[in-house]
């Protein structure tokens, strides 16, 4: 017979045993409600991270009042000492009609005879129409001379114009007119054949294909001479999407990359594998700051390159947001803490970098220190394996990444500019759903990059390609970086820049700057 002592130890073992076999399936537990949260959020929801602010404010305030305090009078003191607060909100109303649109006045006449009244004035309502686009048939007439009787002396004869592609049909404004819908507003070719036969002008999805190789070998030069360009950045954000190929046999899954250099350039690469070895390739030669998420496809790029790894506070929040249908209480406090230092960093946003760092120490120095002072406590107290346990164990892991924000003015608290900028790859990939081949992937990354890097600084694609593609073939190479998005405000404002895209009659045309001939059959 068993002694009591021993009873209890079989009792303690079973009990043991019995609350480890709980936790396992409040484990599970946790994961199926997440999962289901997440698909019902997929489904029939916004896929936004949102949350209502002042549940939020409430739960941080609640847990860490007198964070929260001093955190409202540094506030206060701030906007004291910077006299202003931030700017409101833009107020919402219908946009006011561009002056720069070409204006056609229709005067309708009164409905009654007006001889012997006077004019006292007019009303005029203003609204916008659409007037289709149109192609134009440019015929470029060379004359020919000849002296009489001497045929030795050959013809007079003027030099075509140069284009980007030698012998085709295409002028620089439909070459870029091609390559904005496709890689900027994401129409494949094939509907962009469609398209045009709609207008009258007949090209196959082959023909359109055809034009893409060489306007990619040309602008190719620019983003090359762009990467080069952005190892001179101090700080790097980067991250990777899929992207179907299609092979000989199968189509085989390889990855777009997105490289922002700052506030300069914006560069995608193609690569076969999603691995340490293509990312260290990607930023050999670099050295500054890399904000990137916490993926072991970086490990190798931060051992071999004399670059910083820079945490992605967006990254971190979003673990703390999926935990929200399982542990909402700790979930929010997390999500204050976050949301404190964005609105920190919104508040410094127009000091000097000096003035800047020093702040952004003082005030959210502290918010960190608290929040993972906070997280220490709870990851002891959460389900290792849960939503909240993961979401924990990453803020910890990260957290030397983390607080690097603190060390430069310059960095940001996530890595978002290169996931919004990837979103173009995304969104074309459900439109066109695979490259056709690795070439087609590459002169992807090449227009997507010069066209993201426009977006960046406020240039109109499709003029700029259009420019561009009629002065790279003429441009000096050592001056390519020159047509790049970036310096291409103080390109066209040189005087030779002016007169070589006016001497072009095809680029002209499609500007708007030169008319056909009266005599002239479109």
């Amino acid at each position: 017979m068993l002694s009591i002592e021993e009873r209890l130890a079989q009792l303690e073992a079973k009990l043991a045993e019995v609350i480890h076999e709980r936790d396992e399936y409040r484990k599970l537990y946790e994961l199926v409600l997440l999962e289901n949260k997440r698909l019902r959020r997929n489904l029939f929801g916004r896929k936004a991270e949102e949350i209502d602010p002042r549940q939020v404010q409430l739960a941080f305030d609640q847990a860490v009042p007198e964070l929260a305090t001093q955190l409202a009078k540094m506030a206060r003191e701030h906007t004291d000492v910077r006299g202003h607060k931030r700017a409101a909100a833009k107020p919402h109303g219908r946009s006011p009609i561009p002056d720069d649109l070409p204006v056609e006045r229709i005067e309708l006449p009164p409905p009654l005879d007006t001889t012997g009244m006077v004019k006292i004035g007019e009303e005029i309502k203003e609204l916008v129409e659409w007037r289709a686009a149109s192609m134009v048939r440019v015929q470029i007439v060379r004359p020919k001379f000849a002296w009489p009787g001497e045929e030795k002396r050959g013809v007079a004869i003027a030099e075509l114009p140069e284009s980007p592609i030698p012998r085709c049909k295409a002028g620089v404004g439909l070459l870029a007119h091609v390559i904005v819908s496709k890689y900027a507003d994401h129409l494949p070719l094939h509907r962009q054949a469609h398209m045009l036969e709609r207008q009258g002008v007949e090209f196959s999805r082959s023909t359109l294909c055809g034009w893409l190789k060489p306007c990619a070998k040309l602008l190719g030069n620019i983003t090359h001479a762009m990467a080069v360009d952005a190892f001179s950045s101090p700080w790097i954000g980067i991250d990777a999407t899929g992207v179907l190929v299609k092979d000989a046999e199968r189509y085989r899954r390889c990855h777009f990359w997105v490289i922002v250099a700052g506030r300069e350039h914006v560069l995608f690469r193609y690569s076969k594998r999603h691995n340490g070895v293509t990312a260290h390739e990607l930023l050999k030669g670099y050295k500054g700051y890399v904000l990137a998420d916490a993926s072991s496809v970086y490990h190798e790029l931060y051992r071999k390159e004399d670059v910083t790894e820079v945490g992605c506070w967006a990254h971190n929040r979003r673990g703390f947001f999926d935990a929200l249908g399982s542990n909402s209480e700790q979930a929010l406090v997390a999500l204050g803490f976050i949301k404190e230092l964005y609105r920190i960093e919104a508040e410094l946003g127009g000091l000097a970098l000096s003035q800047k760092l020093e702040q952004r120490r003082a005030r959210a120095g502290p918010v960190m220190d608290a929040f993972f002072a906070w997280a220490e406590v709870e990851e002891r107290r959460a389900v290792p394996k849960s939503p909240l346990g993961q979401a924990l164990q990453y803020a910890l892991n990260q957290r030397v990444p983390l607080r690097r924000f603190l060390d430069d003015a310059r960095l940001r608290l996530d890595n978002n500019p290169s996931e919004q900028q990837l979103r173009r790859e995304v969104i074309g990939r459900k439109n066109w759903l695979f490259c056709s081949s690795e070439d087609g992937a590459e002169w992807n990354t090449t227009f997507v990059s010069l066209i993201a890097s426009c977006a960046l600084h406020e240039i109109e694609p499709w003029a700029y390609l259009r420019d561009v593609l009629s002065l790279v073939a003429r441009w000096p190479a050592k001056r390519v970086l020159e047509l790049s998005p970036k310096f291409w405000a103080q390109t066209m404002a040189a005087h030779g820049t002016r007169q070589l895209l006016e001497a072009d009659p095809v680029r002209s045309i499609s500007a708007g700057t030169r008319t056909l001939s009266p005599d002239t059959t479109p």
